[in-house]
């Protein structure tokens, strides 16, 4: 008898550990800095990153939005027209917002009219986009190919 219940106790406790394991959230790695995310656009796209040399504050949103953002990363040349904006928002719908800025801005950089012509061609083959709570925006290049292969370097890290 009291075989059988230690037996029974042994194998109830057996069955708690496996549901346990079953049951718990995967692990994911680790949320990668926007300056790690950056390091990986420049390697991949050296060509476009040569002229983008200065890290910079995060002036180009306003304080509504850097209030959500909990990292960001910018790099520009001195005119703001080659460069790299990586954003990470406080939440997704966050992120949703900043996109929605992002893309306002690149629109309006395309009317810019103190933009030069090479300028207008770099700014109107930029990219931005969103992943979950990151957002970007990318002007390496007039080559939209050397932008694609910045926004795919970036999307692998994350």
């Amino acid at each position: 008898m009291k075989n059988r219940k230690l037996r029974n106790l042994v194998l109830a406790l057996l069955a708690a550990i496996l549901v346990i394991g079953l049951v718990q959230t995967p692990v994911y790695a680790a949320n990668p800095k926007c300056s790690t995310l950056y390091n990986a656009v420049k390697k991949k796209a050296s060509s476009g990153a040569k002229k983008v040399t200065k890290k910079s504050t995060c002036t180009f949103l306003t304080s509504k939005y850097r209030k959500m953002l909990s990292d960001y990363y910018y790099a520009t040349d001195g005119d703001d027209v080659y460069c790299v904006r990586i954003v990470k928002a406080s939440s997704t719908s966050n992120a949703k917002k900043i996109k929605t800025q992002f893309d306002t801005i690149l629109k309006s950089m395309k009317n810019d009219s103190y933009l030069t012509t090479s300028q207008k061609k770099v700014v109107k083959a930029a990219k931005t986009g969103r992943s979950g709570k990151y957002v970007w925006y990318i002007s390496l290049s007039s080559s939209s190919s050397t932008n694609n292969k910045a926004v795919k370097a970036l999307k692998a890290k994350l």
